[in-house]
């Protein structure tokens, strides 16, 4: 049982809250977890330690006990973890999880400027659309050791120009590098596809840039995507509403009546795409499984959130 913690070099003593005080909580999370109050640059504090290490919880989940634990004691909450690779750190900081993992990460907004997490406004520590595409084309494409800029140019749809700027955006975050093989550039990576994914994923933004609801859609530019495309790849059940994705180079709104109202009585969702939902990998007229978690992953819905993870799992597997 903890005494003390150190949060950001400053040690802060922990004194154990008891039961009686955790009164509305079920009695699963109480038994789950050990509950501490302490405080922090005079700011009261809940500090919550998992009880047993065996169970995992995702940071969408760690955001609702927050929520329930923060009712009941109505001081906030802070999760005592044991370690986080970055991603993690990333959604539970996206997800407003306050967490301390050890002395080395801390994330107490207004209490402590957190220098070490990228901040999500800032567009250096974004993809372009067009750099984005190229990285989740690549990490779609296994058999894809290496390749030239005038190959990658030849199976994507953007010109030579924009391409190469998306792989030199690409190299300077470190996410791709470049070798010469005579007068060739090669661009490749030394990571595994797992791992490149998961350094780079607090670069990656939602592809999703607007959403509009219509009755009706033509064309062969649409893509099954959202919850529609999950139900596909999962065992999750369609929603009765399609959703669809378009690029937005071939979204023409004068073509059909679209509404920006939302609303479940139309018959489609249509996502309008920064970059195009076709990968040239079979997707057999659905988005891809990367760019699908992408555009989801701020859903709230828990079986949403459990499915995501069981696609992207599938994947690297």
């Amino acid at each position: 049982m903890l005494k003390t913690i150190s949060i950001a070099g400053v040690p802060v003593n922990l004194d154990k809250i008891g039961r009686d005080k955790l009164k509305g909580l079920t009695l699963d999370l109480i038994l789950s977890f050990r509950f501490y109050c302490a405080e922090f640059n005079k700011h009261p504090l809940c500090l919550v330690e998992n009880a047993d290490l065996t169970r995992t919880y995702t940071p969408m989940r760690y955001a609702r006990i927050a929520n329930q634990i923060e009712r009941i004691l109505e001081i906030p909450v802070v999760f005592i973890l044991q370690s986080a690779p970055f991603y993690i750190r990333q959604r539970l900081i996206e997800q407003g999880v306050y967490f301390v993992v050890s002395d080395r990460y801390v994330f107490l907004p207004g209490m402590l400027i957190n220098e070490r997490i990228r901040k999500k406004e800032d567009p250096e520590h974004q993809l372009s659309p067009v750099a984005q595409y190229v990285l989740l084309n690549y990490l779609l494409h296994p058999d894809l050791s290496e390749f030239t800029l005038q190959e990658l140019q030849s199976r994507i749809p953007y010109n030579y120009l924009a391409v190469s700027r998306a792989v030199g955006e690409l190299e300077r975050k470190q996410l791709l590098q470049a070798r010469k093989d005579r007068k060739t550039k090669l661009i490749y990576s030394s990571m595994l596809r797992k791992d490149l994914w998961n350094k780079a994923m607090p670069y990656f933004v939602s592809p999703v840039k607007k959403i509009v609801y219509s009755d009706e859609v033509g064309g062969d530019s649409f893509y099954i995507g959202g919850v529609s495309a999950l139900s596909h790849y999962s065992f999750l059940n369609a929603d009765d509403q399609i959703t669809l994705a378009i690029w937005e180079r071939d979204y023409v709104s004068g073509n059909y009546s679209f509404s920006e109202w939302e609303s479940s009585d139309f018959k489609y969702k249509i996502e309008i795409w920064k970059y195009s939902p076709e990968m040239k990998i079979g997707q057999q007229g659905y988005v891809d499984r990367l760019s699908l978690y992408l555009s989801l992953r701020e859903d709230r819905d828990p079986r949403v959130e459990k499915e995501l993870e069981n696609i992207i799992r599938e994947i690297w597997q």
